[in-house]
Parts: structure tokens; sequence; C-alpha cells
């Protein structure tokens, strides 16, 4: 299961975004070749929407290694999305154009650097890829780290009330997402950026509930809501901590009537997941 294996962290510190960044010029520089890596000296691939983005970085608990990272770009209503900088996305095509929509992007996973060094001091050399327990990812355990990365991504959206994130993704990867229970909706032309992609909306909400009834093993990766994330300064204090740190279980979130069916009533004996409001609160009523 992933959450005896991995953990997502969000990289609330400046550390944090820098080893996000570290993974990227990883995969995106050296691995895959879509960028230059001379353009970044400081072995880190960054662009103009770090600052307005979640960053998640997945760690090997049992290694220490840091494998896989992703990010939410999120939504302002001053600043277009990466997705619109490549003009790939038709807001025309959406029912409602003025939903918030962000975007899940810089999504990596590192597949061959099995041989990196484990060192889990989170002060390392930048200039060392060893220092920064750098470590790879092997292709049985890829789909699950894709399953872990997007349930971080999709409990951060919807818990600050982004119900809709756009992905510019290949092909292979749509497939896959669906396998999972991604609900995608194509939104715009594909385009050729490194390599053709498509624009697709995902249901954040809708999503969740496709993906928790897709398998009893996905089902019970949702229960454990609270595990989708966990701080990174959480972790350089106390590296046993495996739990999201700002988790309430009266969040709007956990008591609205779609999810607590879906995903959280048969898990009600787990007491760090019950829900403090009963179903006929108001206040659990699922938002339209």
């Amino acid at each position: 299961m992933f959450d005896e294996t991995f953990r997502v962290c969000f990289a609330d510190t400046q550390f944090g975004v820098a080893l996000h960044q570290r993974i990227r010029y990883q995969v995106f520089c050296l691995d895959k070749g879509f960028e230059d890596p001379n353009a970044f000296s400081t072995t880190e691939e960054t662009d103009a929407w770090d600052d307005q983005s979640a960053h998640f970085i997945v760690q090997n608990k049992q290694t220490r290694q840091w494998v896989a990272a992703t990010r939410l770009v999120l939504p302002k209503s001053d600043r277009p999305l990466p997705v619109d900088s490549l003009d790939a996305f038709n807001r025309r095509l959406l029912e409602n154009p003025d939903i918030v929509v962000g975007e899940i992007s810089r999504f990596c996973i590192i597949s061959n650097r099995s041989d990196v060094e484990v060192n889990s001091d989170l002060q390392p050399d930048p200039n060392s890829l060893a220092a920064w327990g750098i470590g790879a990812v092997g292709r049985k355990q890829q789909f699950e780290v894709t399953l872990g990365m997007m349930r971080a991504a999709g409990i951060y959206a919807l818990k600050r009330n982004i119900d809709y994130c756009i992905m510019l993704i290949t092909n292979p990867f749509a497939r896959m997402l669906r396998t999972l229970g991604v609900t995608l909706q194509q939104v715009g032309p594909a385009k050729d950026h490194r390599g053709m992609r498509t624009a697709y909306l995902v249901d954040m909400r809708q999503s969740v509930v496709s993906m928790a009834s897709k398998s009893t093993a996905v089902r019970d990766l949702f229960r454990r809501a609270k595990h989708a994330y966990v701080r990174i300064s959480s972790v350089e204090m106390d590296d046993s901590v495996d739990c999201v740190s700002e988790f309430t279980p009266d969040h709007s979130l956990f008591n609205e009537t779609i999810f607590r069916e879906s995903v959280l009533l048969p898990a009600e004996q787990d007491s760090d997941l019950r829900v403090g409001k009963p179903l006929n609160d108001p206040a659990s009523a699922t938002r339209s």
C-alpha cells in the first residue's frame, strides 16, 4: 500500500520548494531532455508559476529518498495558468466559463536513479545529487505513486474550494488517469509541447468519488484522507510525522454527504476520521 511505503510532503519551506525543483531538473532536464540543463545553473528547474503553486514531493519512507513531485498552480484572477500561455485551454468549452480552475502540472516520477546514495540530511549541499537524497521508483510502484500524488492534489484542492483543475497531458497518461478513475473532459486541441499533449478538465470532487469506487484498495486510500500529505517542515522536526498537519475532522469537505457516503462512512470506526456533525446538520449538505 502507498501509505506504508511512501508519503507526500507539501513544500512549505524554501528547502522543500528547492527540492521540488531539483526533482524536476532531474526528470525534465536530465532524464527527458525537455529543458536545457545549462539554463538552470542551480540544478533546479524553475518557471514563472512557482510562486503561485502548492508543491508536493513524494518520499520513500523506508529509504528516505525523494522520488517524485507534482504541483498545483493556484488560480489567481490577474494571472493566467501555464496552459493558458500555450493557448491549449479553450474556456468556451466549459459549461460555466467563469468557474475557478487550478492546474496540476510538473507531474514527474524518477525512474532511473536507483544507484544514488541515500542521505536524509534536510540541509544538503545543493551541488551534490547524493546529498539531496534523490531516489527512484520501480515500474511496479509508479502506478501507486501516481495515485498518491493525485490524492494529495485532490484533497488539497477541495479543502481550498478548488473544484476543477486543468492537466495538459499525453494520451497514454490520460488513459492511465482514466484507469484510476479520474474524470477527464477535453477542453482544448492537442498541442505539440514536449510531444503531443491535450488539455483536460478534471472535476476534482467527482474524481475523488470515482477513484474511491474503483476498488477496495483505492477506496481505503481515500478513507485515509488525513494521510494525503504532511508539511515538509513537520518532517524536518520529526520524520515519523505522517498526517496532514492542518487536518480537521469538522472541515466542510469531510462533512459533505457525497464524500461521507462514498468514502468516510465505511470507515466510521476509525476514530481519527469521525465527523463531529450529524448528516442532517445544514453544514453537512452537499455543495451545489
